[in-house]
């Protein structure tokens, strides 16, 4: 009735990551109280005046108790090895390294007086939760392991969660915008090519270059030619809405 689960054998960086994770946790419980999360967790007010820059990275390998790293490397087994058997180890290392630096920054710039330390792979998990998602909308995963929903509604309601838990400050204690950084990130990363196609056809615009697209076609070429070129090289996204009209047109011939 709903999607099998594909459990790929070779998650050499998942399970790394979670070998990393478990490791810096022991190291956690054998040192001075406090020691490893004052240097190393995530502390705006440390970040910005003794330029303690290394936290924003050194954070997401913190975890404050055996539930807090259990959860989260549970869900980074159950989404990541599929999104690294589909990337391949290098692209998902990269990514979720980036969504945990960004969610890090984030967290900064909202906090960015606080003195609480903020602690926890979370950030970056939830990047990978949002990759899933988008690589799996159709999954079907069960929600407190019986309730089955597909993967791209659940990504949609663990962004409404964090954004309105964070916006109302409930004092739970739970970085929610650094949830909500991870998510971010994470979408700016895998939408980049996309949003890096508009940004070039805007300023090509605004430069005043409208006709630049013909500029690398000669003069054999049609204009359903160029446009469709365009199309190819830049995305559907990327056309305006006369040459929409103009490929429905010859479409319609």
């Amino acid at each position: 009735m709903y999607n099998s689960y594909y459990r790929p054998s070779h998650t050499n960086i998942v399970l790394k990551l979670i070998l990393i994770n478990f490791v810096v946790f022991v190291i956690e419980l054998l040192t001075p109280n406090g020691y490893m999360i004052y240097y190393f967790g995530l502390i705006p007010r440390l970040v910005i005046g003794k330029y303690y820059y290394w936290q924003v990275f050194t954070y997401m390998f913190l975890h404050g108790g055996w539930m807090h790293i259990f959860f989260n490397m549970f869900a980074l087994y159950i989404f990541g090895i599929e999104v690294e058997h589909y990337w391949g180890g290098k692209k998902f290392l990269e990514y979720y390294l980036i969504c945990g630096v960004g969610a890090g920054i984030i967290s900064l710039l909202t906090y960015y007086n606080s003195p609480i330390p903020i602690i926890g792979a979370s950030g970056a998990i939830y990047g990978v939760v949002l990759a899933y998602g988008l690589l799996f909308p159709e999954r079907y995963l069960y929600l407190y392991f019986f309730i089955p929903i597909k993967a791209k509604y659940l990504v949609i309601m663990f962004i409404l969660f964090e954004f309105f838990a964070g916006i109302s400050g409930g004092g739970d204690h739970i970085a929610h915008f650094a949830h909500l950084g991870g998510l971010l990130t994470g979408f700016i990363y895998l939408k980049w090519p996309l949003i890096k196609s508009k940004l070039h056809i805007r300023k090509s615009v605004i430069g005043g270059n409208r006709n630049k697209w013909r500029d690398n076609y000669n003069e054999y070429d049609s204009e359903v030619d160029i446009i469709l070129k365009k199309a190819s090289k830049y995305g559907v996204d990327s056309l305006t809405p006369d040459e929409i009209e103009t490929l429905r047109k010859a479409r319609n011939k």
